[in-house]
């Protein structure tokens, strides 16, 4: 930067300065196109603070590491008091573009080179730990009546911006590591310093989300209320507030609170929201404060977790009248392209959009909404049937044989077979693709399985078979076999399919479809293959009471009443031995929500008058036997 006249680089620079902060403080905060003169000026201020460093660093170059040697050289060199002043002016700016940055470490450096060059001169020792606080009450660094330089803002309020700013990120860095004490201990006192109205709404989130981690849940549901009295639109924590709510089984409270949380965001203007500035604070907190995207606690997500959550727990608690319209209200959604990014924590377990169909598939069917039921599974079905070859065969190969007790732990390995008999590639990609296509025969499966009772129960028993086998024939491409050289027994297959999630899931249906089937069939009057797809339901899943039960009935009404009993006490007897066994191993493996059984479930009752006909026709047959015996004449040697 070369002198003009007899004018110096640095008076030059502050006439650059002082014209730019005029020009701004003179353009009245009610113009129309206010944000956009601030973005530009913003430009305009960034090349001038380019311009000052480059009188120290002309000619050379300094990366963005540089930078921090740039600084501390210009501690050491420079004298001029004027000059010092207007440096350091120049670090709080500095400071707050690095904490736009979430560049945290690079602040906390340089303000310690201003610490302890102002000991230095002033001959008082600052305390590290009075680092902060000291930026805060403006002691580090303080406005100077007697500056040259203009400033659009104080150093005072910078000073209360760059604490505030930097205190939340530090509170925040220690809400995802675990230190939740820590965390309060930062933001308790940051909630104090100069915060917008979202920046102190979110510091109450994160206290209240602290202390819902540290075991006081009222603690943190008072926080959550105090940070959407300061922020109604502060979505985190009304959404925090709804699982707080749900860990202490407040079931009404929760729905309220989600249900709320819908609304809001069906009203909420995003654009409205970020154009909103306080004309007495040009530079924003929350302009600093960047939460990183991969953060869950305040990280942005789509307006359909919500729905869904909302959905989801009215399904789950019963209410299946309102989880249907909740439902039907987000699968119109997906057509209308209408969600919202919106600040929220997000779940990783939320499901795929073919599962959300078939969520909201169970909701219609336990609400008698029939044809819905079928409409929402042809979509599925359609969709899945483009993705799946006619002529595909899928086998999952168990490639490693564990003890029994670590069955559960085992990892499977799905070989894709076409009629081509090519070898393929068992990379990690073409894997996580066989994966998902054994996703498509599950979800496909399942359409079809609802379709085919909703169909039941519209009494449509042609249209009810036809499905019923469908899901029969698709879930048959899927087989599941050991190594032919592993040297185990067969009968491991067996104890794999109770184990394995994936193979569970699709014993089950295998096992509801047959069962469908058969109930189907009785209902035609062709009771020989009735009884077959029961055999095959149990064949499927062993402890299917649904088809024990209608097994018994058709063996009785075929009149094969002595085979009936037998079956039923040995299946009786074997379930009731590993129900215990069966319950402990099924808390860890939930089925999907959406795989809940539609067919005649068999009543305490109906079972009880199973087990009562059969011990009654035993007693009464052992009594015939034991009389035959006593009349038939004895023989004598």
């Amino acid at each position: 930067m070369e002198s003009v006249g007899s004018k110096g680089c640095l008076e030059i620079w502050t006439e650059e300065n002082a014209k730019l902060v005029a020009e701004l403080k003179n353009i009245s905060t009610n113009t129309a196109k206010w944000t956009d003169i601030l973005r530009q000026n913003f430009v305009y201020f960034i090349k001038l603070l380019e311009k000052i460093q480059g009188l120290e660093a002309y000619g050379k170059h300094f990366d963005e590491r540089g930078i921090l040697k740039l600084w501390e050289m210009t501690f050491r060199s420079i004298s001029d008091p004027t000059f010092i002043q207007t440096v350091d002016q120049l670090i709080y700016l500095q400071c707050l573009l690095w904490l736009s940055r979430n560049q945290l470490e690079d602040v906390e450096v340089v303000l310690h080179m201003l610490r302890e060059r102002s000991s230095s001169v002033s001959g008082v020792n600052i305390q590290h730990d009075d680092l902060w606080q000291c930026i805060k009450t403006g002691n580090l660094l303080k406005d100077s009546s007697g500056s040259h330089l203009l400033l659009v803002q104080s150093l005072s309020t910078l000073g209360k911006l760059m604490y505030t700013c930097a205190t939340f990120l530090r509170g925040f860095h220690k809400v995802e590591q675990g230190h939740y004490l820590e965390a309060i201990d930062i933001l308790q006192p940051a909630a104090e310093g100069l915060c917008s109205k979202r920046i102190l709404a979110e510091i109450y989130t994160l206290i209240g989300y602290s202390s819902v981690q540290m075991g006081r849940p009222q603690t943190g549901l008072q926080y959550f209320r105090w940070a959407l009295q300061a922020d109604i639109q502060c979505f985190p924590a009304l959404y925090h507030a709804a699982m707080v709510y749900r860990q202490l089984e407040i079931v009404e409270a929760e729905l309220e609170a989600l249900n709320h949380l819908s609304v809001l965001l069906e009203s909420w203007d995003q654009s409205k929201d970020a154009n909103h500035v306080e004309p007495q604070i040009l530079i924003q907190p929350e302009q600093l404060v960047r939460i990183p995207s991969t953060s869950h606690l305040l990280t942005s997500v789509n307006q359909v977790y919500v729905k869904h959550s909302l959905a989801r727990r009215c399904l789950q608690m019963g209410r299946t009248e309102e989880a249907a319209e909740h439902y039907l209200d987000l699968l119109a959604s997906f057509f209308e392209g209408s969600q919202k990014e919106i600040f929220l924590v997000a779940d990783s377990t939320v499901p795929r959009i073919p599962e959300i169909y078939l969520e909201a598939a169970v909701a219609l069917l336990q609400c008698q909404r029939y044809n819905d039921v079928i409409t929402i599974c042809e979509e599925i079905s359609c969709k899945m049937s483009t993705l799946l070859s006619e002529k595909l065969t899928f086998e999952i190969i168990v490639t490693e044989w564990l003890p029994k007790d670590c069955l559960e732990r085992t990892e499977i390995d799905m070989v894709c077979q076409s009629s081509h008999s090519e070898h393929l590639n068992q990379s990690q990609t073409h894997c996580a693709t066989k994966k998902e296509t054994l996703n498509y025969i599950l979800w496909m499966a399942t359409a079809f399985l609802y379709q085919a009772q909703a169909f039941a129960l519209l009494r449509n028993n042609k249209e009810s078979l036809t499905n019923f086998s469908r899901c029969v024939n698709l879930l048959l491409k899927v087989q599941v076999v050991g190594p032919s050289d592993s040297g185990q027994p067969n009968n491991q297959i067996d104890t794999l399919k109770e184990n394995i999630m994936e193979i569970k899931y699709l014993q089950k249906l295998k096992s509801l479809a047959f069962v469908g089937k058969g109930m189907q069939l009785t209902e035609r009057g062709q009771d020989r293959e009735a009884l077959q797809n029961f055999h095959l339901s149990l064949q499927a899943c062993s402890d299917s009471m649904e088809a024990a039960y209608n097994l018994v009935q058709v063996l009785w009404k075929l009149k094969r009443k002595d085979e009936a009993v037998s079956f039923w006490k040995k299946y009786y007897s074997s379930t009731k031995a590993a129900a215990e066994k069966v319950q402990q191993a099924s808390g860890s493996q939930k089925f999907p929500l959406f795989l809940i059984s539609h067919l005649k479930e068999v009543s305490t009752s109906e079972e009880e008058a199973v087990s009562k006909m059969v011990h009654t026709h035993y007693i009464h047959h052992s009594k015939e036997k034991s009389t035959a015996e006593f009349l038939r004449p004895m023989s004598y040697l």
